[in-house]
């Protein structure tokens, strides 16, 4: 059995987090962490735990255990701290870090395995893959570009997810980084699509989440890869291609 500690419960990701965690025969829910200074008894935020604040991390949860990390990015540097003095891995669905905040986490990764990926639905790594091969295939007369849409209450623009595929794009590809047109219209759960054309055809990719369940599709496979995984940083593919193990 898999302890696992969702950090970040209180919001809309947590918490379905929390009862992806609840429906899984082989983890155990282990504890819920909100923001310093949040605490909450059990039966006000969940039946049988308590809610508490990040500050309060390591002192509530089991060593050793997963940390699922759904919160924002000010909060990294209290969840390494905390997760350090568990010995627990971790797999993160924050964006929006910045460099030094990549570069602690690559350091915590040196001692520890983490799972970190903008988006954790199966279809992204797909698309993320159909997007390298088409850079090493498409002739260089093809022009690239990316719409992304959201609902109009998520706050990044770009989406982390829209970015991190900008980024397997040009890595493979060359030059500058492919134009990106961010929309937050209504209630969209999320949708991502590359136009590529040059002069005589045009090429259409889209991936579209129906359900913000379809961003948890590898967060189970993701535990199960952290609790077995020597220590390093993953993405969703190395969960998909099998386990780190020693």
């Amino acid at each position: 059995m898999i302890d696992v500690a969702v950090h970040g419960a209180e919001g809309r990701m947590g918490r379905l987090v929390t009862a992806l965690v609840e429906e899984a025969e082989d983890c155990r829910l282990a504890g819920l962490v909100g923001e310093p200074g949040r605490h909450a008894e059990a039966g006000a935020c969940h039946p049988r735990l308590p809610l508490v604040g990040q500050q309060d991390l390591a002192a509530a949860l089991p060593p050793g255990c997963v940390i699922v990390d759904f919160s924002l990015a000010p909060a990294l540097d209290g969840l390494l701290a905390g997760a350090a003095a568990l010995g627990a891995p971790l797999v993160i669905g924050t964006t929006g870090y910045d460099d030094a905040q990549r570069a602690r986490l690559a350091a915590f990764a040196a001692d520890h395995a983490v799972v970190h990926a903008a988006n954790f639905s199966v279809g992204v790594p797909a698309l993320q893959m159909l997007l390298q091969l088409l850079a090493r295939t498409l002739p260089a007369g093809f022009d690239a570009e990316q719409t992304e849409t959201h609902h109009v209450t998520k706050l990044d623009r770009p989406s982390g997810t829209a970015r991190t595929l900008a980024a397997a794009w040009r890595r493979i590809r060359g030059g500058g980084e492919p134009p990106t047109h961010s929309l937050r219209v209504g209630g969209v759960v999320g949708e991502h699509t590359w136009t590529f054309a040059d002069a005589e055809e045009t090429l259409v990719l889209t991936h579209r989440a129906h359900s913000r369940r379809a961003f948890l599709r590898g967060v189970l496979p993701s535990v199960r890869f952290v609790a077995r995984a020597r220590p390093g940083l993953y993405d969703l593919g190395d969960v998909l291609r099998g386990p780190g193990r020693d």
